[in-house]
């Protein structure tokens, strides 16, 4: 037979075993109050990598579009000849994201929101939206499908094409800012006149870029490269 222990064992294994849960406890208290903020974060950068990736497939879309042999970026939307706007610029990138089916259904004899197009123009487009904004309006009052970003003024007119060979010249194509994400008052993607000023600055108003958090906002350049600009450089 083994001998029994001594009360002082017993004591020992006791004062050892608290110890352990107590250290149990705090590892468990801390995790339950640290966790949420974990969470939290990992779910940011999940999103921050999901709007990043839309901006970068806007990118994509437009390098195709000015590919083509006359190297023009789309208008930032066109008029018709009483001077109202018909389509915009995200229109006329849709056969670049996989769209083409829905190009095809519309009628550009007809401004985007006329009832002969208000089928296609109430579709969501995911690669249109950001991912910030989970909960976030996706269709206006009037069902038309929203989207979170908005392009540079100066380098979408209205009725003109902007030509890389111009841009590359001027400030180069990596320092031109050609899309980024908005905030608020967000526009029908197929809108002709979805377009910000960036010397506006970031997060100074209803038409100006920004971010959900509103310390700057991620811009997509003409060369393709994604970037976030604090709004206070």
């Amino acid at each position: 037979m083994c001998p029994a222990p001594s009360p002082e064992s017993v004591k020992k294994i006791k004062s050892v075993s608290i110890q352990v849960m107590i250290a149990f406890m705090i590892a468990g208290g801390i995790f339950a109050l640290t966790y949420p903020a974990l969470k939290q974060s990992r779910e940011i950068a999940r999103s921050r990598a999901n709007h990043r990736g839309n901006l970068r497939m806007l990118g994509m879309a437009m390098s195709i579009y000015s590919n083509r042999p006359n190297q023009y970026f789309p208008m930032g939307g066109n008029t018709n000849p009483q001077n109202k706007p018909l389509h915009g610029w995200m229109t006329s990138l849709l056969p670049y994201i996989g769209e083409s089916a829905m190009a095809r259904e519309i009628d550009d004899s007809y401004p985007w929101n006329a009832p002969e197009n208000k089928d296609v123009f109430s579709i969501v487009i995911p690669s249109f939206l950001n991912s910030h904004f989970v909960d976030g309006p996706k269709q206006d009052a009037e069902g038309y499908g929203l989207t979170h970003f908005s392009a540079n003024a100066k380098l979408f007119p209205i009725d003109q094409n902007i030509s890389t060979k111009s841009i590359q010249a001027a400030d180069g194509l990596s320092n031109t800012i050609m899309t980024g994400e908005i905030n608020s008052h967000f526009p029908a993607w197929g809108s002709a006149t979805n377009v910000r000023d960036p010397a506006k600055g970031l997060n100074g108003g209803p038409d100006c870029f920004g971010s959900p958090d509103r310390k700057g906002a991620f811009m997509l350049f003409a060369d393709g490269h994604v970037r976030f600009i604090d709004q206070n450089i």
